[in-house]
Order: C-alpha cells, then structure tokens, then sequence
C-alpha cells in the first residue's frame, strides 16, 4: 500500500503512526487505569460500582491501541524492538500481568457476590497500579538510555510515581465528567490531589530529556527549533494554570 512512497518516507511515516497509537492509548486507556487506581479511595461499594460501570463499555478496546503501538514497532523497527523489549523485559513482564489481573477482576467483579467484592476490588486496583507504574518505569529506563545506575532506577522510579499520578487524574476527570453527587465532588478533589503528582512526573521528564542527550538538548533549544517547541511547554503550561 505504501510502495509508491520512497525508502526514505516509510521510517518517519511509521514513527508518527506509532507515535498517534501510544498517545491514544495513553489518553482512553489511560482513564480506565487511572479508575482503577482511584476505585477504593471511596468506601461506598454503590460508588465503586458506579466507577467500573462508568469505564464498561470502553476500557477492553482502548488497550488496542498499545497492540497497534507495540505491532508497528515491530514491524517498521525490528531492531529498536528487539533491543527494547530485551531491556524492559521484566516491566514489560509487570505491566502483562497487571493488565491481566484488571481484567480477570474486572470480569470477575461483575459476578462474584457481595461479600466477595472488595477482594475483587483490591485485585482490580492492584493491576492498575502495577500496569502504570511499571509504563511510566519503562519510560524512565528508556529517556536514560536503560542506564543501571541507581540515579537511573530512581528516575525511573519517580517517572512511575508521576505516570501513576497522570493516569489518576484522567480517571479522576473522567469521573467529574460522568458522574454527580457525592461521587462527583470527591472525584474533584482526587483529581486536585493527582494533579500535583502528575505536574511533578511532567516536570521531571522535560527536564532529564535534554540533559540525557547532547542531541535533543540541541533540537530543543537551538535556533529557529526552539521556537517551534516553544507552543508546546507554553500549552502545557497553560493548561496547568487553567486547571
């Protein structure tokens, strides 16, 4: 389908496309994880099942998008996902299990009899807490080049908190947007709570990329490419402020 366009064209081609997939899937599946990190904070199991219901009918085909990522990888990148893959082999390993684990909990929470909800409850958001914090591990390990130091393994630490924190404020809004009463005031206030972890998560990520790699420091900051950049921390910036 793509051969009339040249060599050249195909690499960035696919690295848009893969790009497009990883950020709709960290935008729709993200406020199905981050759902279910925030499921317990409230202790009204009727508000819990207003929760999982809210996230019902989307959360099974928003983890499409993280197939398609993954597929494109391979396919147009065989060696950047080999090497890749072999680095992040136990997060990778770590993020599989907590999304198989919210799964069976999601499917089996439906069913299991009162009593047993909350255990469902406990598993549903321990697999959406393994499963972001082990992505925004892997994002860590990779700005830094999958260093072993152990300033790596805290920045990747730190980029997990902060990813757990993004995901939570995506469940949280989502539940502002969709929910009312007393669900929806305490969504707010998760939100505000989630928030600060997530500008953190922000901030450190902006400000290690550039420091990771003489290269992006020179893209980012050089002239006239700053100057393209600039709207994006600028809007992100004021998105903050407007929040």
């Amino acid at each position: 389908m793509l051969g009339f366009l040249p060599d050249v064209a195909l690499a960035p081609i696919f690295a848009v496309l893969m790009g497009i997939a990883m950020l709709l899937y960290a935008v729709l599946d993200g406020f199905d994880l981050g759902v279910g990190i925030l499921l317990r904070g409230t202790p009204d199991e009727a508000e819990r099942d207003r929760m999982v219901a809210s996230i019902g009918p989307f959360w099974d085909a928003n983890e499409t998008w993280l197939v398609l990522g993954v597929g494109l990888l391979l396919v147009a990148f065989p060696v950047a996902h080999g090497i890749i893959l072999t680095a992040l082999y136990l997060p990778v390993a770590l993020m599989l299990a907590g999304l198989i684990l919210r799964g069976v909990a999601f499917e089996f929470r439906a069913k299991a009899y009162e009593s047993q909800k909350p255990k469902w409850d406990v598993a549903f958001q321990g697999g959406s807490i393994l499963a972001a914090g082990a992505q925004g591990f892997m994002l860590g390990k990779y700005i830094l080049g999958f260093g072993t130091g152990w300033l790596d393994w805290l920045f990747a630490l730190a980029c997990a908190v902060g990813t757990i924190g993004g995901y939570a404020l995506l469940g949280a809004t989502w539940l502002v947007w969709r929910t009312e009463g007393a669900l929806h005031v305490r969504s707010v206030r998760w939100a505000k709570v989630a928030m600060v972890f997530c500008v953190i998560g922000i901030f450190i990520v902006s400000a290690a990329t550039p420091l990771a790699s003489p290269e992006i420091f020179a893209r980012w900051f050089r002239f006239p490419e700053i100057l393209m950049l600039a709207p994006v921390p600028l809007a992100t910036a004021a998105c903050v402020l407007t929040a």
